[in-house]
């Protein structure tokens, strides 16, 4: 049915699967925030998760982030995400005040939790096919989905970047906008295609950057910000009353992820990454 946007859903709720990033630190957040808020609203069948990072280097991604955040503040990060490893082990309810991990989160809501290599196989897209999932949502999965992924749930795949489409296309995002001092973080939500970060756009918005803000925290306020877009972009889905806007290729931008020097760019220019 590919983007799916001429379907709606007979149902009183929507069934939605998630893929995302495994990490603790920036992609936690959005999970909180939207399952506190939303999951009596919405059948989350499953959240599967991919390797942080996907396929990169872990000895070159520490070299680059260590001239992002510096020696002590890589020293942090690591501990952050140590300690999230271990706490996330131990059990939690549903009126914790705060989780460590996205499996941890899952457990308290008795939401399906897994971990998949590839979800671009065969097996996942059965798997999805045969659990009834009418809508895959991405959330800073690492993966470039393939047009058979694409075209398994009814109502298609949407992205969430955190960036005004097209004009950041590609990795990190954020960092990109702080770096270009723009005075607004953009979060666009959109229908999935094979190119990256390509696709109609669903909704756009976006959130004023404090002067004075860390891109950790800004990272983070911009995650839960977005999980009430996705809110607002679901209601929409399920009354089959969202409008997709073409992107406007003319403006279009792409950023990979930022090299050693332009981390160490980042902090001469005055910007704090903690």
């Amino acid at each position: 049915m590919g983007n799916g946007e001429a379907m709606s859903i007979p149902m009183s709720r929507m069934s939605i699967e998630f893929l995302a990033d495994d990490n603790p630190l920036y992609v936690l957040p959005f999970f909180e925030e939207f399952i506190k808020n939303y999951a009596a609203e919405f059948t989350i069948k499953r959240i599967s998760l991919c390797k942080p990072m996907g396929k990169r280097s872990r000895i070159q991604l520490l070299k680059q982030l260590t001239a992002l955040y510096g020696p002590i503040g890589m020293v942090r990060i690591l501990s952050r995400f140590g300690s999230a490893r271990c706490l996330g082990i131990f059990p939690k309810g549903r009126n914790a005040k705060r989780f460590h991990t996205l499996s941890q989160l899952c457990r308290a809501y008795g939401i399906v939790c897994d971990r998949t290599d590839n979800p671009n196989s065969d097996d996942f897209c059965d798997g999805m096919s045969g659990r009834g999932t009418d809508l895959l949502i991405s959330v800073a999965c690492p993966f470039i989905l393939k047009p058979p992924l694409l075209n398994t749930p009814p109502l298609g795949c949407i992205n969430i970047h955190h960036a005004p489409l097209p004009k950041y296309k590609g990795m990190m995002p954020t960092f990109w906008q702080m770096f270009h001092r723009e005075s607004k973080v953009g979060v666009t939500i959109h229908y999935m295609e094979e190119k990256i970060d390509d696709g109609r756009a669903i909704l756009q918005d976006e959130l004023v950057i404090d002067p004075q803000e860390s891109l950790d925290h800004l990272i983070k306020r911009a995650k839960k910000h977005g999980a009430h877009c996705m809110a607002r972009v679901l209601r929409l889905i399920t009354h089959n009353e969202q409008v997709p806007v073409p992107l406007n290729k003319a403006g279009a931008t792409y950023f990979t992820f930022p090299t050693s020097a332009q981390m160490v760019e980042f902090r001469r220019r005055g910007l704090r990454a903690l």
